[in-house]
């Protein structure tokens, strides 16, 4: 959206990368569900970089702000009766202070060290394929692990501390401890519940880059493995008891599978693809969850920017859960939850240079909330953002 008559520059030269974005998901379900409906949730985002060599001489320092006002309704909570939303947009529908932090680059940027208010999800399992999805299934980050582990935070930020070191220009070791409570990211504290009463949640993060430097091929790759550890509590679902301490494992990756157009282009046919593993099936309700999709960037000549993209995901949820919602120990369907898959098509048309994009979208949810007692969904939309 331009200059903003000289603020944007002005901005910049004295150190300040400001960012906002609107989004909306408007989406319906045309059949299946629980009843018929149409939903339009939407955000509008702040977000502020401050280079602080810039600003005050400090190399390699920078400080992150960021802060939104959500609004609506969500469809799947309302009229379809899912787990894994249909829009990603929806979530602490309230004005919030997302991020507030200082990260300091070291010895070249081979060490990066962050400290201050962040969501794990913002450097934890990410794809720069994931949010070319609309379902809250792939974006921003696979779903699995926001039913496995309550310390897991998105977008909503606590007290954390991270380091990322990179031993060569194609790897890095990622890991940081967040401050796990729950009861800070409440709607009525807008994120600004700036206690810290724990319990501790902990991620690892190990990356590998194949391709992507100078003189190599076009076939661009990112692979990660990571694993998180939840001191929070959950219940046990033999014994309804509350029991503290779970973990878990994952690993995604995004492959550049034929590039389009010349080097450099960003063009191309890629795959994603992600794997979420619980193991302890007595006190996480989602053992395993899963995630494919291929996505072409610039599929013609004309639409250098446009993405059309394909995915489906599906979860299965604890056999222990399962039985004790079957013999009424805890709530859920009279047959217990099985799993939940949902499958998506969608096209981004990108106009004028990313400043506004608007993004038909098409999602079938078969087994909503994990039981065949509601009947499978077809689910209308468009995403539509723009970037001021």
């Amino acid at each position: 959206m331009g200059d903003w008559g000289g603020i944007r520059s002005d901005l910049e030269r004295h150190g300040v990368t400001p960012r906002l974005i609107l989004v909306t998901d408007l989406a319906g379900n045309a059949s299946g569900g629980l009843s018929k409906g149409i939903t339009a949730p939407t955000s509008v985002e702040l977000s502020l970089v401050g280079d602080l060599d810039k600003m005050f001489g400090i190399k390699g320092g920078s400080v992150f702000l960021s802060a939104s006002q959500r609004w609506g309704r969500s469809l799947s909570q309302e009229y379809i009766g899912n787990v894994f939303g249909t829009q990603q947009i929806y979530g602490f529908q309230t004005w919030r202070l997302i991020d507030f932090s200082y990260q300091q680059a070291l010895f070249n940027d081979r060490v990066e060290l962050r400290l201050g208010r962040f969501a794990a999800t913002d450097d934890f399992m990410v794809s720069a394929y994931s949010c070319g999805l609309v379902s809250n299934a792939f974006c921003g980050n696979p779903f699995g692990i926001l039913l496995d582990a309550p310390g897991m935070t998105a977008y909503t930020g606590t007290w954390a501390a991270l380091i990322k070191v990179k031993p060569t220009p194609r790897t890095y070791l990622t890991g940081a401890v967040y401050n796990g409570d729950l009861g800070i990211r409440a709607d009525e504290h807008h994120g600004l519940d700036f206690s810290i009463r724990g319990p501790a949640f902990a991620m690892v993060e190990f990356g590998y880059q194949v391709n992507g430097l100078p003189g190599d091929s076009q076939l661009l790759g990112n692979y990660k493995l990571g694993a998180w550890y939840d001191a929070g509590r959950l219940t046990d679902f033999k014994t309804g008891a509350e029991v503290s301490g779970s973990w878990g494992a994952y690993g995604l990756f995004d492959q550049v599978l034929v590039p389009f157009g010349s080097s450099g282009s960003n063009r191309g046919l890629g795959a994603i693809g992600s794997v979420t593993i619980a193991p302890d099936s007595g006190r996480q309700q989602l053992p395993a969850f899963f995630t494919v999709g291929l996505s072409a960037r610039g599929l013609f000549d004309a639409r250098p920017r446009d993405a059309l993209s394909v995915g489906f995901a599906t979860g299965r949820f604890s056999d222990e859960l399962r039985r004790a919602q079957q013999v009424g120990r805890l709530p859920g369907p009279l047959d217990g939850q099985g799993h939940e898959d949902v499958a998506e098509f969608t096209y981004r048309l990108d106009i004028q240079e990313g400043a506004v994009f608007v993004q038909p979208d098409l999602q079938y949810v078969l087994h909503p909330g994990g039981t065949d007692e509601v009947k499978n969904a077809l689910v209308w939309g468009v995403q539509v953002g723009i970037n001021f």
